[in-house]
């Protein structure tokens, strides 16, 4: 078999085993070539360090934050990439020229590496090596370069005063050496490992969960993970379709504290970006406006301005009562949403009267101190006579239709008269009655009244004396 055939051969055997992505060929002219990235497999659970060796998570350093986040666990670190040009007395005579680059191995392990592809080259000279080349990379970079879990990535680039620099390391054991021109370090600097890694890993997963299949626990359907979404906290999986059904109604009924997984026993709220992503523009905004909203009711030392047409946050200072708005400012106090009124108490609305009487009565005495210091003793106990005043009106007398003054019927018939500005109106429905026959409302056959002049009173009591329009035997009071 002659090179150009052992070279078709190889390429079309390599281009069938991996996908490509992983391995590509490429013709620029007469030079044949290509590229391979090895993707390691990593031992689950794997770690990577971005501290020196010998410091602490807990110790800090220069340059360093001691915040936990320099100790990451990974699924995947980027791929290490063989480039390779095919000569044509390949693989008779020559082996591939070819260069290595990695962004977390240091020059000193990819030099390493590649003296170990020349060895396997001389082993097998006079017959096609980049099978192995691609099989040693991908399967045996990890034992052969002694790599383990915690990895410290923390000098792939960067001298650390407390450690020996890459170079160094590799000169001490071969003061001799230097590094080979293949080995490409491909990272610009050491405060980019971090990130360059970490996003790697994040877009590996996810491309692995689009390429897994699940079972989505809402509608009992095997989707791709490309057509389902995964709460972050618990990792349970639900189709797209479902969800996007789930998230358009609570968030239309603006229970967005509720986006949590359907799992009963779990409580994993979905992301901002995967809400996004499955509902509309205008339903997104308003679930942002929501979401704002009450991650800032949560918030102690934040209230709203009280005017209807601003509505703004107003952040206030918790040993004052004063409050300023930044968008009209109205300065306000805090408690009773009123314009300030300094050190006098704050008066409160007549439709609150209730709420702070049973707030008052329920209050701790550490809390009805605050309450009296707050409102003012006399105030405390205005609201609570008001309020049990309110509550007999309520309860005992009707309005006057025409002034509102509160009337209580005591007995008589349902044609009431009102004390004080004279109206007549109708105990039963409560609407005013004709000034010249008020009685002709309880004789209208299509009245709701009709015939129920006396209902409610005692059908015992006599009547012989009544007479009609006798205003003096009306039913009167309060």
């Amino acid at each position: 078999m002659g090179d150009q055939e052992s070279q078709e051969d190889e390429l079309t055997a390599l281009a069938s085993i991996y996908d490509s992505s992983v391995f590509s060929v490429s013709q620029d002219g007469d030079d044949r070539g290509g590229q391979f990235s090895a993707c390691l497999a990593l031992p689950q659970p794997f770690v990577v360090s971005f501290l020196p060796a010998g410091i602490s998570e807990d110790s800090g350093s220069e340059g360093l934050k001691a915040d936990g986040k320099n100790i990451c666990a990974v699924h995947y670190l980027p791929p290490i990439i063989l480039n390779f040009v095919i000569p044509a007395d390949y693989p008779s005579r020559q082996s591939p020229q070819f260069t290595l680059s990695c962004k977390w191995l240091t020059k000193c392990q990819l030099t390493k590496l590649c003296q170990r592809l020349d060895e396997l080259w001389k082993e097998n000279k006079g017959s096609v090596i980049l099978f192995l080349w691609t099989d040693f990379l991908q399967n045996d970079t990890f034992s052969f370069l002694h790599l383990t879990s915690p990895l410290d990535l923390s000098n792939v680039l960067l001298r650390h005063p407390h450690q020996k620099s890459s170079e160094e390391i590799c000169d001490s054991h071969e003061p001799n050496k230097t590094h080979d021109e293949r080995a490409i370090q491909d990272i610009a600097a050491q405060r980019l490992l971090r990130p360059t890694i970490l996003d790697f890993d994040t877009q590996e997963q996810q491309r692995e969960f689009e390429r897994t299949v699940f079972t989505c626990n809402v509608c009992f359907m095997e989707k791709p993970g490309s057509q389902c979404i995964q709460f972050a906290t618990c990792d349970h999986v639900y189709c797209k379709k479902c969800m996007t059904d789930y998230f358009i109604v609570q968030i239309q009924d603006g229970n967005v504290g509720s986006l949590t997984c359907p799992d009963h026993e779990c409580d994993s709220q979905a992301l901002p970006s995967q809400v996004k992503d499955l509902v509309s523009v205008k339903l997104f905004t308003r679930y942002d406006d929501l979401l704002l909203k009450t991650s800032l009711d949560l918030m102690k030392d934040v209230t709203y301005c009280p005017r209807p047409i601003c509505q703004v946050p107003v952040i206030f200072d918790h040993d004052s009562s004063i409050a300023s708005c930044s968008a009209c400012h109205y300065v306000f106090c805090v408690h009773c949403k009123l314009v300030y009124h300094g050190l006098s108490p704050c008066k409160i609305k007549a439709d609150e009267l209730s709420k702070l009487r049973e707030e008052y009565q329920n209050a701790s005495p550490e809390e009805k101190l605050f309450l009296e210091k707050r409102y003012g003793k006399r105030t405390i106990q205005q609201a609570v006579e008001e309020s049990f005043t309110n509550e007999w009106l309520n309860q005992f007398s009707k309005q006057c239709p025409s002034c509102g003054a509160h009337i209580q019927k005591i007995d008589g018939c349902n044609k009431m008269t009102c004390t004080k500005c004279r109206n007549y109106f109708c105990w039963i429905c409560e609407k005013s009655l004709s000034r010249t026959n008020p009685y002709k409302h309880f004789s209208e056959l299509n009245n709701d009244c009709f015939n129920r002049l006396f209902e409610g009173i005692d059908q015992n009591m006599e009547f012989d004396d009544w007479e009609e329009g006798d205003e003096d035997d009306d039913d009167d009071f309060l």
